[in-house]
């Protein structure tokens, strides 16, 4: 019979740490990374609805000046004022203007405070937290 050595597979407490603080810095630039995307895509969100008010608002000027009948069915794609409705009996397909409010009244509804300033504030508490910079009952 052969003499079979065992060896150990215990992992030494020092690998275990530096792969924790490794792994630590890891999690730390992917939450930031994530933060910033996040951030970003409100941007863009926000962008988006401020055009889309805009969008609106020229569609219905222009229907007033021509007449709703008169409007080119392609500007009317990302009009969210425009209603399709199907007769089920005839299969005729209708679009019409439904009437929206002035986009002054729509800016004037919008809060003073800044959302993504409150969203920033969150996700770096957040961040800390991760990085142990912050105590749980802070």
């Amino acid at each position: 019979m052969s003499n079979v050595v065992k060896f150990p597979v215990e992992r030494k407490i020092e690998n275990i740490a530096n792969e924790i603080i490794s792994l630590q810095n890891d999690l730390t630039e992917k939450f930031d990374s994530l933060t910033n995307l996040y951030i970003t895509a409100r941007d863009i969100e926000r962008s988006c609805v401020e055009l889309q008010v805009r969008y609106d608002d020229l569609v219905m000027q222009y229907a007033v000046a021509i007449g709703t009948e008169n409007i080119p069915t392609g500007m009317l794609e990302y009009c969210t004022n425009a209603i399709a409705n199907c007769d089920g009996d005839t299969g005729e397909i209708s679009i019409a203007l439904e009437q929206a409010p002035p986009a002054d009244e729509i800016t004037a509804n919008k809060t003073e405070e800044d959302p993504l300033t409150e969203i920033r504030q969150f996700m770096e508490t957040i961040n800390k937290f991760m990085k142990g910079k912050l105590d749980e009952l802070q």
